[in-house]
């Protein structure tokens, strides 16, 4: 389960920090706090939560525990920071928004690597820039999203440095349709590797989701998470 903040932008539109496994340029109001909660494969739990330290700019941590759920033996990962800073929303003739953040990779084991000096820092993290655009389709916002992100904890490994790509579509004031790819590496080498992700989301008063995605890699069986999300304000 994660949560995925809604914000208001407009008076019909939702915009959310993430998209499936992927951020948008988006972040939170002032004073507003995001709580998430991850089910992921082999019984894995991912917590996350921020707050907006103004409009433009979050701070939190993300905590995660392999095998929390079933027989094999519990794996905490250590906590790590997640962050983003929003620098513009554009202008009105050409609405995009522009941001850098720092924040995990990927959803569940593609998201930790082998670390012998230390089994408790597996998590991988990194920086990441995004590029949000608007686009008006069937009277309503839907978002596209572009980025790039490179790995540093607990390696840096440059060449895992990869691009994303997603949108979402609301489907009336309740449901919004997800879909992502990620993991396609700076160079477009190794596509056996790519994720394709789809998710749809239920949202109850602006203030709590839930959601159900797939993550799909070629060859590999379909990884099925739940998210569960809330949002609200001090």
């Amino acid at each position: 389960m994660s949560l995925v903040a809604p914000i208001r932008a407009q008076e019909n539109y939702i915009r959310t920090t993430e998209v499936i496994d992927t951020p948008t340029a988006f972040t939170l109001e002032k004073g507003n706090y995001h709580l998430s909660f991850l089910g992921y494969d082999n019984g894995g739990l991912a917590f996350k939560t921020y707050m907006g330290l103004n409009d433009n700019i979050y701070l939190g941590a993300a905590f995660d525990v392999q095998n929390a759920i079933g027989r094999e033996r519990a794996q905490p990962n250590v906590p790590g920071i997640v962050a983003k800073i929003k620098f513009t929303d554009g202008w009105e003739q050409f609405p995009i928004s522009f941001a850098v953040g720092y924040d995990t990779f990927y959803i569940g084991n593609d998201g930790k690597t082998r670390n012998e000096q230390n089994e408790l820092n597996q998590m991988i993290y990194g920086p990441y820039f995004v590029v949000t655009k608007p686009i008006y389709l069937f009277d309503d916002e839907q978002h596209v999203n572009f980025g790039m992100r490179v790995p540093t904890q607990p390696y840096y490994v440059p060449d895992n440095a990869s691009y994303f790509i997603s949108i979402d579509v609301p489907m009336g004031e309740y449901f919004m349709f997800k879909a992502e790819g990620e993991r396609i590496y700076y160079d477009f080498t190794r596509p056996n590797e790519w994720l394709l992700n789809f998710g749809i989301r239920y949202t109850y008063m602006r203030h709590f989701s839930i959601e159900f995605d797939i993550i799909l890699q070629s060859g590999e069986q379909g990884n099925r998470i739940l998210k569960i999300e809330y949002t609200d304000h001090f």
